[in-house]
């Protein structure tokens, strides 16, 4: 063999241990790329996945928060006409006409007295209708039955609508409009809200 068969050998041993070394180099290169693009994907996969999960719960936040406000809304309307119909009743009470008015006067004067020598108290804007003579005709009423009858209009006016305060030393029993409302509609709201709302 001579130094150029020699010679010859190695070149082509080189030539082919660096075609494996490229090839080697090459699939390696492809590996590294297939497993980049695998992990790219799957970190996009995972960047959609949360994304997808932020929209849906910022969806069913704002769904929930647009509910509550629409139910809010809606209660407050209901309340608002609830308090209409208890405005209205109490408007209607005092446009009663004086018979009317002083019946429903006297009834809560005489289920709510206890001896029959109480203060009577009104609103001002009852001095009118109600008077001392109309006070002594429930007096006459009570001394009819054998009860005392010495009932007392006060002088003095309670800022009230309608109604009286029955005062009997330093109690008073307040059975004014504005508290046997409150206290109708405590007891009576959720009746009404069905009438009106289902």
């Amino acid at each position: 063999m001579t130094i150029k068969d020699i010679n010859d050998k190695i070149i082509s041993d080189a030539r082919i241990q660096a075609e494996k070394i490229i090839a080697q180099a090459e699939d390696n290169a492809n590996n590294i790329i297939k497993k980049g693009e695998k992990e790219a994907n799957n970190i996009k996969n995972i960047i959609l996945y949360k994304n997808k999960q932020e929209v849906t719960l910022k969806k069913s936040k704002i769904l929930t928060e647009a509910n509550l406000k629409a139910k809010k809304t809606i209660l407050l309307e209901k309340q608002k006409i609830i308090e209409d119909v208890f405005d209205k009743a109490l408007e209607i009470i005092l446009k009663l006409n004086d018979k009317e008015y002083h019946n429903f006067i006297k009834k809560l004067i005489l289920d709510n007295i206890e001896i029959g020598d109480e203060t009577i108290f009104i609103g001002s804007s009852d001095q009118r209708k109600i008077s001392q003579s109309f006070i002594e005709d429930i007096n006459e009423e009570l001394k009819s039955k054998g009860e005392k009858g010495v009932l007392k209009l006060s002088c003095s006016y309670l800022t009230i609508k309608g109604g009286v305060i029955i005062g009997s030393g330093k109690i008073r029993k307040n059975i004014s409009l504005e508290l046997l409302l409150k206290d109708v509609r405590e007891e009576s709201e959720m009746q009404i809200s069905k009438i009106l709302f289902d």
